[in-house]
């Protein structure tokens, strides 16, 4: 999922803001294996009381993998930012699984923009995305 005004393969907003897996600088795109996730990773880290409306997602086919970059999620932000940042350095994959934050059984994917192969990545028309207006209601529904 990706902001409307921005490319699929746009990785600048993580270089610049860093990320869990990046510090801010290191260049990487982050992915999700499954629309779903990719839904609830946004969701966490939007303002609750708006609705986001300009965001669409995008479809990669990117080769299966099973190389995990850390099977343990590491104890701090900083310790995944040193793994993810040397793992960009040796620039040895195109892509890697890492465990979710928010459901630890499920993966995002990170890709390496500095891998030679990053640029022949194909990505779908962008598509919109329409989050459920339950999600950022001020007081959840009791049932």
């Amino acid at each position: 999922m990706h902001r409307a005004r921005r490319l699929a393969s746009d990785y600048r907003g993580a270089m610049v803001a860093g990320g869990r897996w990046n510090p801010i600088g290191v260049s990487m795109l982050y992915a999700a294996a499954h629309l779903s996730l990719a839904c609830l990773e946004i969701h966490v880290h939007v303002d609750k009381g708006q609705l986001p409306r300009d965001y669409v997602w995008s479809k990669a086919d990117l080769p299966d993998t099973r190389d995990v970059l850390s099977t343990t999620i590491p104890a701090s932000v900083t310790e995944c930012q040193i793994v993810g940042a040397a793992w960009i350095r040796e620039a040895r994959q195109l892509m890697i699984r890492v465990p979710s934050i928010i459901i630890p059984n499920e993966f995002n994917v990170l890709l390496n923009p500095d891998h030679p192969a990053y640029a022949s990545v194909v990505w779908s028309a962008a598509r919109p995305f329409h989050f459920d207006p339950r999600l950022f209601a001020s007081e959840p529904e009791t049932f």
